[in-house]
């Protein structure tokens, strides 16, 4: 527990690869605040997330319009500009920090709450610490989100569901596009999904079986090395049995000497290399027609697969505003430094509730698809998985359409008026 800070103002970013319903939780914060004058001042979002804090982009949502609000509620992308930023170890760049709290300072932050994944909570926590360090009280809640749900301590992740749901959907339709052609044309498909390190994207394909139970299906997870002869085996098993194949794979695929089976490019910084995966999927087209001697085709979801707001979960939508929420409502309790996290309560009917976890403890772990989940060939799931998998998909929350399109126009906000000295932000 935390003693309520002498600051009440409020700040809210995001960070990270987004979600179709990370804005959800954003109108949660900004309507939970609002719902205790007596405890918190005005509220401002950051844009472009820490980075926006460094270069002091900020926006006032404190007569923020009821009606962007309930834009907010089912509009894709992230409204105030997700970042792939992250501060600096602090004994290599202090006057990143010292900039944190400046701005802070000036515009008497209290509450911080951040909207992402593992790496965006340690930042919470850098900048929390800091300001803490220095005289300047911030209490400090992460939001929880990412579509690779990989958040450990928690039942799944807000952003999931709906990406969930969009891919099982598009592969659905693609297996039946590949079942109608595979006669005279294409006799394997294969899906690339999200998710880095972990499959639990790859394993959402296999939600294939509950509309075509028998379909000629391959999984390649990313918690599984890839065994060319044994893939390849099993490739010609079902086109020998069914005349096609369908595949979904992890981007993150290692073969057995833990080398990615496919690297898009690396983006070199100060501090570390990151490395962008993707690609995998056309890899694995050409090793089948390659050994099959036949047309195959690959498809990439790439961003589609997280900004897909037509292929909403109701779920997940409901899960992406109550972490909105619960975040507030830790704060209001003296919380300090944690992380609400869905908690299943119930199976039967499917409900959950959320429970704080520490930060620094949730960052440093990565939640991925269990061996229960997985058939013993490591190509299949199992009916455990999609058990798990079922319930996170359910329901629909589409935006209005108009004139045939969805109405998500971009949401434009009046920046504030900038009082510090110019400060770039260098990766």
């Amino acid at each position: 527990m935390s003693q309520a800070p002498q600051a009440n103002n409020v700040l809210y970013a995001q960070a990270g690869g987004v979600t179709a319903v990370i804005n959800a939780s954003a109108a949660a914060v900004i309507e939970t605040v609002q719902q205790y004058p007596q405890i918190f001042g005005k509220s401002y979002a950051a844009i472009n997330g820490i980075k926006g804090v460094l270069e002091e982009e900020l926006i006032d949502l404190s007569d923020i319009d009821n009606t962007v609000l309930e834009q907010l509620k089912y509009q894709p992308g992230a409204a105030f500009h997700a970042c792939r930023f992250d501060l600096d170890p602090l004994e290599h760049n202090p006057a990143q920090y010292e900039r944190v709290l400046a701005v802070f300072k000036q515009y008497q932050i209290g509450y911080f709450f951040y909207n992402g994944g593992n790496g965006s909570m340690v930042t919470a926590q850098k900048v929390s610490d800091y300001c803490r360090a220095h005289g300047h009280e911030v209490i400090c809640i992460g939001v929880a989100k990412t579509i690779d749900n990989d958040l450990a301590l928690s039942h799944c992740s807000p952003g999931f569901g709906s990406a969930a749901k969009y891919l099982a959907t598009s592969f659905i339709e693609a297996t039946l596009d590949i079942r109608s052609m595979h006669e005279t044309s294409t006799k394997f498909f294969v899906m690339e999904a999200m998710g880095r390190n972990v499959g639990w994207l790859t394993m959402a394909a296999g939600l294939v079986k509950k509309v075509i139970p028998d379909a000629p299906l391959l999984l390649l997870p990313a918690e599984r090395p890839f065994r060319r002869e044994a893939f390849l085996q099993r490739v010609s098993e079902l086109v020998e049995q069914q005349g096609y194949c369908v595949c979904m794979v992890s981007e993150g695929l290692q073969d057995e000497h833990g080398n990615y089976v496919n690297i898009t490019a690396v983006e070199h910084t100060i501090e570390q290399d990151y490395t962008q995966l993707g690609g995998v999927g056309e890899v694995i087209a050409k090793i089948a027609a390659d050994h099959l001697d036949c047309k195959t085709h690959c498809a990439i979801p790439d961003y589609l697969q997280r900004s897909a707001s037509h292929c909403v979960s109701e779920t997940d939508w409901l899960m992406a505003y109550g972490a909105g929420k619960a975040a507030v409502l830790a704060a209001i309790n003296g919380e300090h430094g944690t992380l609400p996290v869905v908690i299943k309560t119930s199976d039967e009917p499917f409900a959950w509730d959320y429970q704080s976890v520490d930060l620094q403890e949730v960052a440093n772990l990565e939640l991925r698809v269990p061996d229960q989940f997985i058939s013993a060939d490591g190509m299949d799931i199992t009916d455990a998985g999609l058990d798990y998998l079922l319930p996170l998909i359910q329901g629909e929350r589409q935006p209005p359409f108009v004139n045939g399109l969805p109405a998500i126009t971009p949401i434009h906000s009046q920046r504030v008026d900038p009082v510090l000295p110019t400060f770039i932000a260098v990766k």
